[in-house]
């Protein structure tokens, strides 16, 4: 492509703005924004980007790989990762034929091979099914722009064959405060995982026009995470490595630290499908764990058997001091009484971690759920029969807490299938399918009592 310098300059200003684009076209003639913090944040992150390539792989091979820019916008990084890096394909995709304008302008300018260096028209939010697949993919600057980053991001993990690098504006992690946790009401199994305790996040929305050509593709709303919330979808999604690559503080501290008219908050995430990879644990297994966990602990006679006679048999003992602090945490637990118990009986020696968590769900049907845990105290410490009576006597209550219901039941397959009475047994395990049809313990057993 041949330009006069007034005719060059023309086609820049009009293909303009180059907010993100850095192109010297020799001559004295650069392609630049006037924006000095956006200068500053393309050359960081194109060499953070490089760096995280050529340590995934050995730069000399990578002439058998393919890279994709998603949102390339001009080209900038998709130009100088093609320059610098051995790659056999790279492709641009973006939704704004502007800027696919602008990054064709500086593809031809530049005589780039167009089967090696390919642009196309793509958006993110697509809802097609299949999507072709590169080895490397990255996404800087984007993420941000978007309303539904839960469908971005499974987009992403299907077009990565090997490694995904997102750089994105994020909200500062103090947000995912103590007060966010309790009013998220972190209760799902999934939370009785030490590795879980801390995975949630927020999505600050705000509203954003199509005008400008660094900005949403639709007028309406666009979300900024924080980044444990990018790192809680990434891994849920599948991606089986996830991690920070420069946090916010560290960007701020070597990036952004000049004073600008910007408060620049800002991340950079890798993850990978590298087969070499701890696998990810599936929610699915992390279940079956937590189910089986519940099921094989258990809280000591000593400590539960008063408890089951006080509250369900209405006796007038004095419970000891486990039994009581277990008492009060539970049934008090609005009252100061119960919030100073929990407090004690949270750094009570010989108070299991699995322990706490089937006391702490007494607080819904203590009646019912005390009344359960007595009983497989019971079938773990060998009395049978007196597991088999509270059981029988539990799952005549009408309205019976529904976790207990379909516990009760399992129980009483495992009590039947200890005798060798595999006819109860598969009729009582087939009631406790009935009633939760996804327990993993109950279908176990429903493949034992099949052979």
């Amino acid at each position: 492509m041949t330009f006069t310098n007034d005719k060059l300059i023309q086609e820049i200003n009009v293909l303009g703005p180059w907010v993100h684009g850095y192109f010297d076209l020799g001559n004295g003639i650069i392609i630049e924004d006037q924006d000095t913090l956006q200068k500053k944040r393309l050359f960081a992150i194109r060499d953070y980007f490089i760096d995280i390539i050529t340590k995934f792989y050995e730069t000399n091979n990578l002439h058998n790989k393919s890279l994709c820019d998603v949102g390339c916008n001009a080209g900038y990084f998709l130009y100088e990762l093609y320059k610098k890096l051995n790659f056999k394909q790279v492709v641009g995709v973006e939704p704004r034929e502007k800027n696919l304008q602008k990054a064709k302008f500086i593809a031809n300018f530049f005589g780039l091979p167009k089967n090696r260096y390919m642009l196309k028209k793509f958006d993110i939010l697509s809802t097609r099914k299949k999507f072709s697949v590169y080895d490397v993919v990255i996404m800087p600057g984007v993420l941000h722009h978007l309303d539904d980053h839960i469908l971005a991001l499974r987009n992403l993990y299907k077009m990565t064959r090997d490694l995904c690098i997102i750089e994105t504006l994020v909200l500062s992690n103090e947000f995912n405060s103590k007060k966010v946790s309790e009013q998220l009401e972190l209760k799902d199994n999934l939370y009785r995982m030490k590795e879980n305790e801390k995975s949630f996040g927020l999505i600050g929305y705000k509203l954003e026009t199509n005008r400008l050509d660094g900005a949403t593709m639709h007028n309406g709303i666009v979300g900024i995470p924080t980044t444990d919330a990018l790192l809680l979808t990434l891994r849920s999604i599948g991606f089986n490595k996830v991690q920070v690559y420069q946090s916010d503080v560290q960007l701020r501290r070597d990036v952004y630290h000049e004073k600008s008219y910007r408060d620049y908050h800002s991340v950079i995430i890798v993850a990978s499908k590298n087969k070499k990879s701890k696998k990810i644990q599936t929610v699915e297994n992390s279940l079956n764990l937590i189910e089986k966990r519940e099921f094989t602990s258990y809280i000591p006679l000593s400590h539960i058997e008063p408890l089951y006679r006080v509250v369900i048999e209405h006796s007038d003992e004095k419970l000891g001091k486990i039994p009581l602090l277990i008492y009060q945490s539970q049934l008090k637990y609005k009252l100061l009484t119960g919030k100073n118990a929990a407090r004690k009986l949270k750094n009570i020696v010989g108070v299991s971690k699995s322990q706490h968590d089937i006391i702490s769900t007494f607080k819904h049907a203590p009646e019912d759920k005390i009344a359960f845990e007595c009983a497989k105290s019971f079938y773990h410490e060998g009395f049978i029969e007196k597991a088999e009576m509270i059981i029988e006597e539990l799952i005549k209550k009408l309205n019976l807490d529904w976790r207990t219901v379909y516990k009760s039941y399992f129980l009483l397959a495992k009590i039947n299938m200890k005798r060798g009475d595999h006819k109860n047994a598969r009729k009582f395990n087939g009631l406790c399918l009935r009633a939760y049809p996804s327990y993993s313990l109950s279908i176990e057993l429903q493949k034992k009592l099949k052979r």
